[in-house]
Formats: structure tokens, C-alpha cells, sequence
């Protein structure tokens, strides 16, 4: 089968033909038809901790095309969506555990078309998890830093369901976007200073606020613009937890696989939301297995609006 692999350290994947996996007793096999790309790819690529040699992505929609000899839950022919972390994605052929809730999968209605469903996994079930951890409901001021990429399109629109004010800011540029993503108050971070103009849309502060983008010392100046007993996760680890907690602030560095929304639970939920059309998947771009690495890199230069995809004919 074809698939993108990582062979050596600082090697940025190659397109290869490599042996198609064969299923064990509880594991599936899946024909790949398409990929969603996360951050976590290319940064797992790049931190350089995995076993050489490994095949990249997460995320995929695709076809049950064999069970193993003790998988009964889904059947030759069955479409499938989900993670696939050991075995990667960026491949004609991945394999999955039938009931392994470190790398969740649920079946795939008809109504979902393929590059849909593979953008939503990881950073639907992010957006979901972050959105529970701050406890955003009716009647919460949510601000989400960095509302027009992946994870924070999809939390804005399931916040403003949930019946949250949203505030959102991006890339001036992008306010149209974030505004169709939900977002009712729109901070252009390259025109605006951030917690000016969040202070002046939100006098009495935010209750919440989700961070995707800041870095160590930008996220710090959050702490001025949430109310006393407020919350703040982080998606990238760069909340001070302390520091938050002595501003009457409670802080998160949130690691979405060791959530309950990471689960097979977590990705119904998510087609539940787009069948009834409560959540819309917004395709940046859709890419050939072959461009694979030039979506990575497109991806870690910060700038792609809603989701990247990689289609497997």
C-alpha cells in the first residue's frame, strides 16, 4: 500500500510503499478514503519520540475492508470514521482496535460525505472536551483565542448552541469566517490590541476562556480580562496554572485523550450535532495523498482556516 513514512529523524515523510497491515483478533482493517491533518502531526513528527519507522496522521473516515477473528461489532463494507494514532492515516489501508478508547471510532451515516468526517475526530472531540472543562452553558461569556482555526470553529459553534456568548479573535481578514462560525464579538488580533478590546466588549469580564494559539507569556494577560472564579484552559500546555490560581482564576492545560469526550461516546455526539445541523465542518482545502507533507507544512504555518484534508483514492 501507499503511505506517507517517516523513516528517519528530521524526516519530513515521504510517500513509500510499504506492506498493507493485517488485523488482529480484535482489531479492523480499514481502506483509507480520507484524512483530516491536526497540529499533532506534524509536532509528533517533529518532537522526534516515536519509533522509527511510522506512518503519519490520526484522524480518517474510510472502510471496514477485514475484522479480525474476534471483532464483532462492525462488518466488511461498513463505513467507519475515527483516530488511528499507532498505525497513522496518511495510508491506503489503517488498522484499529474494535473497542479501544485511546483511539476511539464509531460508525458512519450516510448523510456525512468522507472529508467531513475526517476533520472532525481530534478537534471536534478537542472543542468538546475544552467546552466541558470550562463549563460553558446558557448565559456564559466564552472568549476563544484563535476562533477561525480547526478546534475553534467547531467550539464556537457548539458553544452559541449550548446558548454562550462567543467572542473570538483571529486574523483581521477573518472576521467573516468567525462570524459564521457563531462568534457574536470579533477581535482582529492584527488591528486590535486583545485585552483592550475584550474589556471593552465584556466590562464585567469573561466566565471563560479558550486558548489555542498563545504562547507562555501572551496567555498570562488573559488573567485581566476573566471575572473572579472564572476559568481558562489551554489546548498547547502554556497556562501557569499557579500563577492563574492566585487571581482567583482556574486553569487548565487540557490533554484531550485523557478526557471523557475522548471516546466513542465523544464522536457520536459530534454526528449528532452535524445531522441535525447544529455544527458545520469547514474544509480549508483537500489535498492528495502525494501533497500530504506540503499539508503538514501548510498546517504548521498557522494560517489555514478550518480544516485540511487529505483524500486516498
Amino acid at each position: 500500500m501507499k503511505a506517507i513514512v517517516v523513516e528517519h529523524r528530521g524526516d519530513p515523510g515521504a510517500l513509500k510503499e510499504v506492506p498493507t497491515p493485517s488485523p488482529g483478533p480484535h482489531e479492523i482493517l480499514v481502506r483509507v478514503t480520507a484524512a483530516g491533518v491536526n497540529p499533532i502531526d506534524w509536532k509528533s513528527r517533529d518532537r522526534g519520540d516515536r519509533t522509527l519507522p511510522f506512518i503519519l496522521g490520526q484522524d480518517f473516515a474510510g472502510v471496514v475492508s477485514a475484522t479480525g477473528s474476534r471483532a464483532s461489532k462492525y462488518r466488511e463494507g461498513e463505513r467507519l470514521f475515527g483516530i488511528a494514532r499507532a498505525h497513522g492515516t496518511y495510508a491506503e489501508y489503517t488498522i484499529v482496535g474494535e473497542d479501544d478508547n485511546a483511539t476511539p471510532i464509531a460508525k458512519l451515516p450516510d448523510g456525512i460525505g468522507d472529508a467531513d468526517a475526517a476533520a472532525l475526530p481530534t478537534a471536534g472531540l478537542t472543542a468538546l472536551a475544552a467546552l466541558g472543562a470550562l463549563e460553558v452553558g446558557s448565559g456564559t461569556t466564552l472568549l476563544i483565542l484563535g476562533v477561525t482555526g480547526g478546534v475553534g470553529g467547531f467550539a464556537a459553534q457548539i458553544a452559541r448552541d449550548r446558548g454562550a456568548r462567543v467572542i473570538g479573535t483571529g486574523r483581521s481578514s477573518n472576521e467573516a469566517l468567525a462570524r459564521s462560525f457563531g462568534a457574536d464579538t470579533f477581535i482582529g488580533y492584527d488591528r486590535e490590541n486583545v485585552v483592550e478590546a475584550v474589556k471593552a466588549a465584556s466590562p464585567g469580564g469573561t466566565d471563560a476562556v479558550l486558548d489555542l494559539v498563545d504562547g507562555d507569556d501572551a496567555i498570562g494577560a488573559m488573567a485581566d480580562v476573566i471575572k473572579n472564579g472564572g476559568r481558562i484552559v489551554s489546548t498547547i500546555g502554556a497556562a501557569d496554572i499557579d500563577a492563574f490560581a492566585r487571581r482567583g482564576i482556574t486553569a487548565q492545560n487540557i490533554v484531550v485523550g485523557q478526557t471523557p469526550s475522548w471516546s466513542h461516546a465523544g464522536l457520536r455526539t459530534l454526528l449528532e450535532l452535524v445531522e441535525q445541523g447544529r455544527l458545520r465542518v469547514t474544509i480549508a482545502a483537500e489535498r492528495d495523498l502525494s501533497d500530504a507533507v506540503g499539508a503538514l507544512e501548510e498546517s504548521k504555518r498557522g494560517r489555514v482556516n478550518g480544516k485540511l484534508v487529505i483524500t486516498v483514492d
